[in-house]
């Protein structure tokens, strides 16, 4: 797959950022060009060989069909996780791992049903915060608004559509603090749709 500077983009260690330059190395074999990525999660940097990107499994950021999808995987029921935690864990791990946003939405939506039925551990919750802010932060880049408000989406979706009234007044709220009149469309936009069902 080409990239290009200014394209945003998902690692699946590392979630998602933007190339924001490219270079290269001179090395014994030759030279190596990579791009460099900006980190949205922890604000950190990456250097990948621009020759590795595909073999890393680097890809951009789901598209607005996409997120539709995921708006509906976080609505729909719950799927029952393995009583066995080393089980549950691994699967889990695996699914993030692979960063693709169906899944993170599906195993986010499974540890908050099995949070509702009962019990999750730490290592639990750590993984469910893990996929949280993974599915947030691309969410968030998809359209260049806060991740809190992609949080509040992701909360949204997983009350099955129930938009409580402070969440959808929050974005209202915020007009004049840093949203363009493009974003705070998109984050009104979003709760809508999670509230009516759609996607």
């Amino acid at each position: 797959m080409q990239f290009s500077v200014g394209d945003k983009v998902v690692h699946p260690q590392y979630g998602p950022g933007q190339i924001v330059g490219a270079g290269h190395h001179e090395l014994v074999k030759g030279i190596e060009h990579y791009y460099v990525i900006e980190l949205s999660i922890d604000e950190s940097t990456l250097f990948i060989p621009m020759r590795k990107m595909d073999e890393l499994g680097v890809r951009p950021v789901m598209s607005q069909a996409k997120l539709a999808r995921v708006l509906s995987a976080l609505r729909a029921a719950p799927r029952r996780l393995s009583k066995d935690f080393k089980v549950r864990q691994a699967r889990i791990r695996e699914k993030l791992a692979t960063a693709r946003p169906i899944k993170v939405a599906e195993t986010v939506r499974d540890l908050i049903g099995r949070q509702r039925r009962g019990y999750l551990t730490k290592v639990d919750k750590r993984l469910l915060k893990r996929g949280r802010d993974l599915l947030a932060a691309e969410m968030a880049m998809v359209n260049g608004i806060d991740v809190i408000y992609a949080h509040q989406t992701i909360d949204a979706a997983l009350r099955g559509g129930k938009v409580r009234e402070a969440d959808a007044a929050e974005p209202v709220r915020v007009i004049g603090t840093g949203l363009t009149s493009e974003q705070q469309t998109w984050v009104q936009k979003l709760l809508r749709r999670v509230q009516a069902g759609e996607g």
